[in-house]
């Protein structure tokens, strides 16, 4: 905890020490542990309820899906409200506060009898995750590494990618032995043991705040003329919203990051009902899911050293392509080897791209103001991942299949990638001009 003057109070062996690890490291560790409980309000998770919440209560998949759409927006609401706070005071009470609300949330929906509580509950744990936890994670990874941000959101993506691997497992270990009541208890209890904790222990604002610098860099020795030392700031320009939203790479970025969230939302929903459609049984279709998570943390690693690598302009729109046609496979799958190979293939590419397109804000417009100008494209963006399961699900109500809102999202992540690969990172305003280039004659 820290004393009244802001230093920390954690025992000496969490400081950064030059033959220690870096502090933000144990930051990751916290941070990692939040993204694996906020997973328990992402779509997988849902789409594994689908099937018992349908048989219990007989809601559609529309109606259900209702209650991802109605959280996604309340999300959007929130995020351009606490994005600022998060650059200003720091992640550490919103990740505390965001978790607790979670794992309440669990334990609450074992007990639901109406629709209109699921909505309730459902939609407050999703808005939390969407409009808090999601951004904040970003904004502390962002203000804690610049030169290794892309590996350090690859293993925070792990905790992401983890939790996929483990809460359908879970929910179906539960739905066997007892019923989705239990599962989702089982998921609350899971969430506050491990995600309360370590971020009020660990997480600070930025290392600045600790006498340290991003990525554990050593303070650079004074000019020679004996000038000022340089900052933290000077690789890592000051970007206001007013000043993003004036370049054309805000928007491109904005529309083309819109249409991952579009389809991600969608599709993630509906893999398992989708397989269980097209013959598969219901442990096959969670086992597939269950892969697919699992390769996505092999991707998540890959994606952030990718980062480390490539231009994420180049990177990112590489990615989407590969996950375009694998959505295009989906449509075909008729047994368990073609399943198994879409977990492998969409898995990889999709598990790969999600630390890319948590990285290239940052990289874009830095660490400062990653929050405000992250909360300022919630709305369009999260409007567009609300928008995704409801489209899905009222496709299938019409015509009993998602194989129309599949190719459709085919075309949603080409375009994303033409947008964001034509997407040029803009230049400050206060940045010199670029050196005067002469022509030779």
């Amino acid at each position: 905890m820290p004393s009244s003057s802001g230093r920390s109070l954690i025992p000496t062996r969490f400081t950064q020490r030059r033959s220690e690890t870096y502090r933000g490291w144990w930051v990751v560790g916290a941070v990692t542990l939040v993204a694996f409980s906020q997973v328990a309000f992402f779509n997988p998770v849902l789409g594994v309820f689908i099937g018992p919440l349908q048989e219990d209560f007989g809601w559609s998949r529309t109606e259900i899906g209702v209650a991802l759409s109605i959280g996604t927006l309340c999300g959007a609401v929130l995020a351009p409200l606490i994005g600022s706070r998060i650059d200003r005071h720091g992640a550490r009470a919103f990740l505390t506060v965001a978790v607790l609300l979670i794992g309440i949330c669990l334990l609450l929906l074992s007990a639901v009898q109406e629709i209109w509580q699921f909505y309730v509950l459902f939609s407050i744990g999703r808005a939390v995750v969407i409009g808090l936890t999601n951004l904040a994670i970003t904004v502390v990874i962002a203000n804690w590494f610049i030169r290794n941000r892309g590996r350090a959101t690859g293993v925070t993506l792990v905790g992401v990618r983890g939790a996929g691997v483990l809460m359908p497992l879970i929910v179906l270990l539960f739905l066997s032995l007892a019923d989705w009541r239990a599962a989702f208890l089982a998921l609350g209890v899971l969430v506050l043991v491990l995600g309360v904790v370590p971020p009020w222990l660990f997480v600070r604002r930025r290392p600045e705040d600790l006498g340290l610098r991003p990525d554990g860099d050593p303070a650079p020795l004074p000019p020679a003329d004996g000038g000022a030392v340089p900052d933290s700031a000077d690789a890592d320009p000051r970007w206001s919203v007013r000043q993003a939203v004036h370049t054309r790479a805000f928007w491109l970025l904005l529309f083309g990051t819109s249409q991952i969230f579009l389809v991600g939302g969608a599709v993630n929903l509906s893999i398992v009902p989708h397989l269980q459609d097209n013959g598969l049984g219901q442990t096959t279709a969670i086992t597939v899911i269950t892969v697919w998570a699992a390769m996505g943390v092999v991707g998540g690693i890959f994606g952030g050293e990718l980062r480390q690598r490539l231009p994420v302009r180049a990177a990112l729109p590489a990615s989407m392509v590969v996950i375009a046609i694998a959505i295009g496979w989906l449509v075909l799958i008729e047994n368990a080897w073609m399943a198994y190979l879409f977990a492998i293939w969409h898995g990889l590419a999709f598990g790969a791209m999600l630390p890319l397109t948590q990285v290239i804000f940052p990289d874009y417009f830095g660490r400062w103001s990653v929050g405000a100008i992250r909360g300022a494209m919630a709305p369009v963006q999260f409007g567009f991942n609300a928008a995704g399961p409801v489209l899905a699900g009222v496709v299938f109500d019409s015509r009993g299949s998602y194989d129309l809102a599949f190719l459709a999202f085919v075309g949603a992540y080409l375009l994303a990638a033409v947008l964001i690969a034509f997407a040029k990172p803009p230049r400050h305003p206060g940045a010199p001009p670029p050196p005067a280039t002469r022509t030779p004659r």
